[in-house]
């Protein structure tokens, strides 16, 4: 697994709520303006997803600060994919919540991580073989789709939003300093 990636751990269904963004993606889709493409993706970059992963155990060799050599379990996860149909792309699947994770139809035993949204979006940039990423692919209604292209463009957004704050922030500051000058008019004669 990545070391960028923050993984917050299972958590019980109840903890993870975003019915708010589910209605916003419904809005969207109904009407599709740039106001309620913005309420998505802002509902979206702080929301928490439950993330589908398969643990393993393996064993690695570790030597101590007295070189003592002994074995020592190392669990990876690896984080299932879905392919679209049409073009055989390959996404990571990303729930709302349990009744949505509940659609996944796999084989594969299976737990499911709360990530963030920026966690997921570090996970697929740092993926060479997915796309991106998409939240409720099983319902026709409110899934969406994040592409590596999209999750970019959002990234130079939020960096440009932060440089713009931090500047306006900056001039602010500068204009609560007075700006005091000494002269002296003692003229020689």
């Amino acid at each position: 697994m990545n070391d960028n990636i923050k993984v917050s751990g299972t958590v019980s269904n109840d903890k993870i709520d975003n019915s708010e963004l589910v209605e916003a993606i419904n809005d969207m889709r109904k009407e599709f303006t740039p106001d309620a493409q913005n309420k998505v993706i802002n509902l979206a970059l702080r929301g928490t997803f439950l993330v589908p992963a398969v643990l393993e155990s393996n064993q690695e060799l570790v030597a101590d600060e007295n070189n003592h050599v002994q074995f020592q379990d190392r669990q990876t996860a690896k984080f299932l994919l879905i392919n679209n149909k049409d073009n055989g792309n390959s996404f990571f699947p990303v729930f709302t919540d349990a009744e949505e994770l509940k659609k996944l139809e796999t084989t594969a035993q299976y737990k499911p991580f709360a990530m963030k949204f920026s966690d997921i979006a570090n996970l697929t940039e740092s993926t060479p073989n997915v796309v991106g990423f998409v939240v409720n692919p099983y319902n026709r209604f409110h899934n969406l789709p994040f592409t590596k292209e999209m999750l970019q463009s959002i990234k130079q957004t939020l960096i440009k939003f932060r440089q713009e704050k931090e500047a306006a922030e900056k001039a602010v500051n500068d204009a609560d300093k007075p700006n005091i000058t000494m002269s002296s008019n003692n003229e020689e004669q």
